[in-house]
């Protein structure tokens, strides 16, 4: 077991985000191809296989083992941004490098061909943000509205709880994998941890950064000394739809008109559509005048703020263009 040691200051920093992380996604992505994939990721556990290619060896070399993930493959800042994240993963110190992974060469765990990364090679590195640039065009790009939209859809549903019954039940209803237990001023938050046992982590009023996961098989914790602990968990499978790509809704709608649909979850801003589509606010506002006019989302003042949610018939047509 990994134990979480949390104080009432941890609790009252607890966080939880409203974004997917993107390298998380894609480590986990990674891994689920060499661990098999539960019913709802088949057809895209036989998609991503039957579409790599060599150049992507260099990433998935490192996806390998059961229950082991590389630190620096998933930064502390969590970003969704690939371009900005694989920034980091290039800027990783050599040293970090070496001590990640030449023990699992010398084990045999990893291919004695990682030993170039392990020395911090320029061409080493820049080979592995090609990799995981192509991996991620095949396993995780093609169905980011999907991903997007059930991380914002846990993280509403959190927050719902959050309000009206306090964190001690958000954390205790988190996931199935995670055991929740407040012992007075102290409390605890386990899990089974793959590869240790015994482990004991106190964050000592840093906080907890939650992260939901589409793709991640287990709870995982990333410790950066310098913020707070983050606790990524998987997203309940109840809660999860066939993992396909938006091409049909695409189809109809035209690409990015979907992807401002798919956007509009969990009650946006038009500056927050436009960011999570990529696209400026003056087109991000014109699109959702167009969807509202059709009858597919209603639009509110909160505020400065102008907010859009999906109405009956949004939703149903999102959903049938993920099924599609």
């Amino acid at each position: 077991m990994l134990t979480l040691q949390l104080t009432a200051t941890d609790l009252s920093r607890t966080v939880l985000r409203s974004e997917p992380a993107v390298l998380l996604e894609l480590g986990a992505a990674g891994q689920r191809l060499f661990e098999g994939a539960p019913e709802h990721l088949t057809a895209w556990w036989a998609r991503t296989r039957a579409a790599l290619r060599p150049e992507m060896r260099p990433y998935l070399d490192l996806c390998r083992l059961p229950g082991w993930f590389p630190d620096f493959l998933t930064p502390p800042s969590l970003g969704s941004d690939l371009p900005a994240a694989l920034d980091e993963v290039l800027a990783t110190p050599t040293a970090t490098l070496a001590a990640e992974l030449r023990p699992r060469i010398a084990a045999g765990d990893l291919p004695a061909r990682v030993a170039a990364l392990a020395s911090g090679e320029t061409t080493a590195r820049r080979r592995l943000c090609v990799a995981m640039r192509a991996f991620h065009q095949i396993a995780v790009a093609p169905y980011q509205q999907t991903i997007t939209a059930a991380v914002r859809g846990d993280r509403a549903v959190r927050a719902h709880t959050m309000v009206d019954a306090g964190i001690d039940r958000v954390l205790r209803d988190l996931s199935p994998y995670l055991f929740w237990k407040p012992y007075g001023e102290r409390y605890e938050l386990s899990y089974e941890c793959g590869f240790a046992d015994g482990i004991a982590l106190a964050p000592a009023g840093r906080g907890v950064t939650l992260v939901p996961s589409y793709l991640l098989p287990r709870p995982c914790v990333l410790d950066d000394p310098a913020g707070p602990l983050v606790l990524a968990y998987p997203i309940r499978p109840t809660a999860q739809r066939a993992l396909v790509s938006s091409k049909p809704l695409a189809d109809l709608l035209g690409r990015t008109r979907a992807a401002v649909l798919g956007a509009i979850v969990d009650g946006p801003s038009t500056s927050q559509v436009a960011r999570t589509v990529g696209i400026s606010l003056a087109s991000a506002s014109q699109h959702a005048s167009v969807l509202r006019s059709a009858g597919l989302v209603t639009t509110h003042r909160a505020g400065p703020a102008v907010r859009h949610t999906l109405t009956p018939l949004g939703e149903h047509l999102l959903r049938a263009g993920h099924t599609g």
